[in-house]
């Protein structure tokens, strides 16, 4: 997926990518994993040739007062035959496993819930290369329908993401989006958003939502968390490759957008700092003077 997103000239499932998820997968190796906001663990595991097993622990139920960074600051052991989560207040919970028969099965456990079993979902690499294929040839109709399909996409973000060697889910995603926005394809990076990003909290959407700003779409700015909604981003890039920055706030008041700056004022931009160049420094009140837009100063008023 993505290949020529991250500036790889092979294909996605090239052999020397595919030598990198398995080496990652060694019997017995510690296994990447990501934890959601909602409080779910997610890895995968390699299934020889034909795909991947997706699994995902609901640690919800094993921690049913904890908050999401609570269960990320846990400790976290995973590999294709045991999963041990280090708690430091109570005892380790741990349980052995196998995958037989396409089923999860729990040979050993401690202080694990006898009546849980995680989510077990296997992912075959043809429905990996369609997606790849997808997005690649810019199918928004075909990655539109994904939507009404049962699948586990945070473990599939996760798994290209190991694939192509990031660190995390949200480096590979700003990546990826960064690539996408580059070619013009605003939409497919709304779709690679909305499929993968929706609840990801820790994902900076300064970028696409700089463009969505510039573009009025208000639609899709009401949907995202607005996570970078105080940061400054860059702007303008110019002759000489200083830059201008800006945070969503002074992005829309540089446009003149009154809706959009009233909507991101009710979900508690900051006015104090809202766009830089260099040590040109100003409130919202001040870029809204220097754009000579009434409307909008009276806002600040």
């Amino acid at each position: 997926m993505l290949c020529l997103l991250v500036g790889l000239a092979t294909s996605l499932f090239a052999y020397q990518n595919k030598i990198v998820f398995q080496s990652q997968q060694q019997p017995g190796s510690r296994i990447p994993f990501y934890i959601t906001e909602q409080g779910t663990l997610c890895y995968n595991l390699h299934a020889d040739k034909l795909g991947v097993y997706a699994i995902q622990i609901n640690l919800n139920r094993l921690f049913p007062t904890a908050t999401t960074a609570h269960l990320r600051s846990k400790h976290y052991e995973l590999s294709d035959s045991t999963i041990t989560i280090i708690n430091y207040a109570e005892p380790a919970i741990s349980i052995n496993y196998r995958i037989a028969n396409n089923t999860f099965v729990i040979a050993k456990s401690s202080n694990w819930l006898a009546d849980y079993q995680p989510e077990f979902q296997f992912i075959a690499l043809n429905s990996l290369r369609h997606m790849e294929n997808l997005f690649d040839t810019n199918d928004l109709s075909g990655l539109m329908q994904l939507e009404v399909a049962k699948l586990p996409f945070e473990n599939i973000l996760l798994f290209f993401s190991q694939l192509h060697g990031f660190s995390t889910v949200e480096e590979f995603s700003s990546n990826a989006i960064h690539r996408i926005l580059e070619k013009g394809q605003y939409a497919i990076a709304k779709q690679f958003h909305h499929l993968f990003l929706a609840k990801n909290r820790q994902f900076n959407d300064f970028e696409i939502l700089k463009i969505a700003i510039e573009k009025n779409d208000m639609d899709f700015i009401r949907k995202t968390c607005l996570n970078s909604l105080n940061r400054l981003g860059i702007d303008e890039i110019k002759a000489d490759y200083s830059f201008t920055q800006c945070t969503l706030l002074g992005k829309a008041i540089l446009i003149k957008n009154k809706i959009i700056v009233d909507y991101l004022l009710q979900n508690g931009a900051n006015t104090e700092k809202v766009y830089q160049y260099e040590s040109d420094v100003l409130s919202a009140f001040q870029l809204a003077e220097r754009t000579k837009s009434k409307k909008i100063m009276k806002l600040f008023q």
